[in-house]
């Protein structure tokens, strides 16, 4: 599972590292190689930044699942369970410090 989340990262980085300038410029090339038309430029470098927002968002989703999942099968203590454990902590030292228990 480890290397599946590593592969993800890696894949999220290279998705990421994609810029706008990168993107013209694979465009440009399709134009030179006559596949595209100059007319087209705008419109498929905006549909390609576009797939690939989605793309970005499409992968945090999945790696966020699948962090929780195996946050999770570990059975390690969660932020909300530290909270209620202080809450529960401070509750009996308030009853000890008011002589609430005999």
């Amino acid at each position: 599972m480890l290397d599946i989340l590593k592969k993800s990262i890696y894949l999220g980085l290279g998705i990421a590292t994609v810029t706008k300038e990168k993107v013209e410029s694979l465009v440009d090339d399709l134009i030179e190689k006559g596949q595209l038309s100059t007319d087209d430029k705008s419109k498929t470098v905006q549909e390609i930044l576009d797939n690939l927002d989605k793309s970005e968002t499409d992968f945090k989703k999945k790696t966020f699942a699948v962090v929780n999942e195996a946050v999770n099968s570990l059975e390690t203590s969660t932020q909300k369970d530290i909270e209620e454990l202080k809450k529960l902590v401070s509750d009996l030292d308030k009853k000890i410090n008011s002589n609430e228990i005999k």
